[in-house]
């Protein structure tokens, strides 16, 4: 995958119009953290086949095979309020979605904060990342792993995680998902940064299969189970616990399962 295969035919402003590409790297998202806004402005793409150090949330590593997948991460210096800033990861979600069922033709979902599911499994996640200067955000950094031609998964996993390629019985051209991406993601943010958060919030909602569902909630060192509500337009997670009590919960603080 070469930057000008990405660049021939992208229909971007910004997005996707400054590469940096790798056969192998530790992680996109690190790299993305060693550069200045003058060598990265606002949507560079840092691509790679393979990534040696790939992480997801909650710091789980990110299995993926070489040359099969789109491993990238997105930098952005987002010129909204800094609020907005938590919802890039539903701007993403939403992003991929449109993507995929442009692409491929599956129909596909997400599971709260940023995951992308077809058929309930897992075929994409996402990281967001910062950095920081003189006690206020830099940069954001919004990575993501698209489980494109993928075939075969561990052990642990096959049952959770899938891939564009198993889920349609065709191979996918990762050139053209990866293009339709960036448009689709471009689209969201300006929608997200030029829009009340509530039209951002209320797509995802239609894409989302938790409301009225059981969850088990991983808080910290323990759990507990809860029904989903709804998501307010901040970001935050409402649930109801099994004893009546309504509480919201930020994505970077929990992990959901589905019960």
């Amino acid at each position: 995958m070469t930057k000008e295969e990405i660049l021939k035919d992208l229909k971007t402003d910004t997005f996707g119009q400054t590469i940096f590409c790798f056969d192998t790297i530790d992680s996109t998202n690190l790299y993305s953290k060693t550069l200045s806004k003058t060598k990265a402005p606002h949507g560079t793409l840092i691509i790679a086949e393979e990534q040696t150090a790939g992480r997801g949330r909650m710091q789980r590593n990110w299995v993926s095979l070489k040359g099969k997948n789109l491993l990238f991460s997105i930098i952005l210096y987002p010129d909204f309020i800094i609020e907005k800033t938590a919802l890039l990861p539903f701007a993403g979600s939403l992003a991929v979605c449109d993507a995929i069922e442009t692409v491929t033709g599956l129909s596909s979902t997400c599971k709260w904060p940023n995951d992308v599911l077809v058929n309930k499994k897992k075929v994409c996640g996402m990281l967001l990342e910062s950095t920081t200067e003189n006690a206020s955000i830099e940069k954001i950094i919004l990575g993501i792993g698209v489980n494109v031609n993928q075939e075969e998964f561990p052990e642990d996993l096959k049952y959770k995680a899938s891939s564009l390629k198993n889920e349609s019985g065709i191979e996918i051209n990762r050139i053209t998902l990866l293009q339709k991406i960036l448009e689709e993601l471009e689209l969201r943010y300006e929608q997200l940064a030029h829009f009340p958060s509530s039209q951002l919030m209320n797509d995802w909602k239609m894409k989302a299969l938790l409301f009225g569902k059981k969850i088990t909630v991983l808080e910290h060192e323990f759990s507990y189970t809860a029904t989903a509500i709804d998501v307010a337009d901040d970001g935050r997670l409402i649930i109801q616990t099994d004893d009546g009590t309504k509480r919201s919960i930020l994505a970077g603080d929990v992990s959901l399962a589905y019960t």
